[in-house]
């Protein structure tokens, strides 16, 4: 992994990359739904921990990087090989179309806890 040094960053991306560091060196952690793709599985507030993927299977709900160094947590809906790379596809359960197939090396962690934020059902 490249060290790119903090101040050439934002905050977010410092967060992103102490996410992705944790995850690769084998640990869980604790991250904060935001946006409506998941409702109501997982909605604003939400805390849900993620643990590096040792398997992935139809119906989980991983962390994946996508473009523009973001994290999305999507269920995923599909596994496929082709030329010898397997490729996964993911879907937010409120969204209406799913997200571009990508590579399973950008499949970061798998969500293994939800715990609902108050009022939050």
């Amino acid at each position: 992994m490249v060290k790119v040094s903090a101040a050439n960053m934002n905050i977010d991306q410092i967060a992103l990359e102490m996410l992705l560091d944790a995850l690769e060196r084998g640990q869980s952690v604790v991250m904060y739904g935001t946006g409506t793709s998941m409702e109501p599985t997982i909605a604003e507030g939400d805390a849900i921990t993620v643990a590096p993927p040792k398997s992935i299977k139809i119906g989980d709900i991983v962390v994946i990087l996508m473009a523009h160094d973001s994290l999305v947590a999507h269920r995923v809906i599909d596994i496929a090989a082709r030329g010898g790379r397997f490729y996964v596809q993911t879907k937010g359960d409120n969204k209406d179309k799913p997200d571009p197939r990508r590579a399973i090396e950008f499949v970061k962690g798998k969500v293994v806890k939800i715990e609902k934020f108050p009022g939050n059902t």
